[in-house]
């Protein structure tokens, strides 16, 4: 199972040179699961893709300005959609239920801080997502843009960091992309879905001008498979 995770950086519906270079990019990687943030509902991966999307943002959100169709998260799986499930914020987070190779699992597609690591639209949505996921049933995967480091530079503090680590930890998830250095985009899964299996991830990098994250990839094995 291939999990792919990238911040966009806000591409416009109009900009088709770079939304083409994106979808290119994702093809090539040919993904089973997408987690976009920073996205535009106008990117589209054809008829073999599920999606789930965050609403659409307004024109004037919050003080900032937002061009057509821009939303903050997708989500696309190849593996079959079964439910929507309901987060604390339409407009940050999405969820879905889907039924994998390895069984099911809730894909909860996140950015927390929409306008970087500090301040206090991440204080919030970080705790926010925390409950959802306290209160989420069955196997979960965490993905997206975290606006957390685990490993070299400490954003946005090590303090943040530390008590996100103790956080996955107690809830059993697995921080699949914690050793990739500087990286602020992450993907965890619980520890009972990675039994018996083994993971690995990589980093794709990404010309500036399309975007300024890379773009991650985590792959998950039966054992016997690899």
């Amino acid at each position: 199972m291939k999990i792919l995770s990238w911040n966009l950086e806000r591409p416009k519906k109009n900009q088709t040179t770079k939304t083409e270079k994106i979808k290119s990019l994702i093809h090539s990687a040919d993904p089973d699961i997408i987690v976009l943030t920073e996205s535009n509902l106008c990117l589209d991966f054809g008829e073999k893709y599920f999606s789930l999307h965050t609403s659409a943002l307004p024109s004037i959100y919050e003080n900032q300005n937002y061009s057509e169709g821009e939303n903050r998260v997708s989500i696309y799986s190849n593996f079959p959609f079964k439910e929507q499930i309901s987060t604390y914020d339409s407009y940050t987070t999405v969820c879905g239920l889907f039924e994998t190779p390895f069984g099911e699992i809730n894909i909860y597609g996140s950015i927390i801080g929409g306008f970087g690591g500090r301040g206090s639209h991440f204080e919030s949505d970080l705790q926010q997502q925390k409950k959802d996921l306290i209160n989420m049933k069955g196997n979960i995967c965490f993905s997206g843009d975290f606006n957390i480091t685990f490993s070299g530079w400490k954003y946005p503090s090590a303090k943040v960091i530390d008590e996100t680590k103790e956080f996955f930890n107690k809830q059993n998830l697995e921080i699949l992309t914690k050793d990739i250095k500087d990286s602020a985009i992450h993907t965890a899964i619980n520890k009972d879905f990675l039994s018996g299996k083994i993971y690995r991830s990589k980093v794709i990098e990404i010309d500036k001008k399309i975007s300024d994250h890379n773009l991650i990839i985590c792959e998950i094995f039966n054992k016997n498979q690899h």
